[in-house]
């Protein structure tokens, strides 16, 4: 690579920082795990750079790469969910506690999914092309996640 295509990617990538945290943060729930897996989706990234044929499809096909890490990662670990040290670094996505909560108890697949529809702003088309799924999941999950925080939230407050 040249300079210039390593300043145009440095550029890309630290403009990214905060999608690719709330990414990973949605399949991984622990920092630690979030660092390491972005940082092995940049570093592929930038090794297999000439493969990307547009650059205006750099985000998400970075992401794409993000989640695939994601789920190696879920899938090699178990993950240790320290509650507090998630509760502090998921407030910058999710700052209700309540919501946060509620966004535990969904699968991995369906934090991804409300995160990239809801926090990133993809449509379904885009998410299914993303996680490698058809559309129809990608609406059933969505679905399944809505009815499954609907639920929980309205639990906690006949709680109180």
């Amino acid at each position: 690579m040249n300079h210039t295509q390593d300043a145009w990617f440095a550029r890309q990538v630290e403009a990214l920082g905060p999608t690719l945290f709330r990414v990973s943060f949605a399949i991984l729930r622990n920092r630690t795990d979030c660092e390491d897996a972005a940082q092995n989706a940049v570093l592929k990234a930038y090794k297999h750079l000439s493969a990307l044929k547009q650059r205006a499809y750099f985000k998400t096909w970075l992401i794409q790469i993000l989640k695939n890490e994601c789920f190696d990662l879920l899938k090699s670990r178990r993950p240790v969910l320290d509650v507090n040290e998630q509760e502090l670094s998921y407030e910058m996505v999710v700052p209700d506690l309540d919501l946060n909560r509620a966004f535990d108890c969904l699968s991995p697949e369906e934090r991804l999914t409300i995160t990239l529809y809801y926090y990133e702003g993809y449509d379904t088309k885009e998410i299914a092309r993303l996680t490698e799924v058809s559309e129809g999941t990608v609406r059933s999950r969505l679905s399944r996640a809505r009815t499954s925080l609907r639920r929980q939230l309205q639990e906690k407050e006949t709680i109180r």
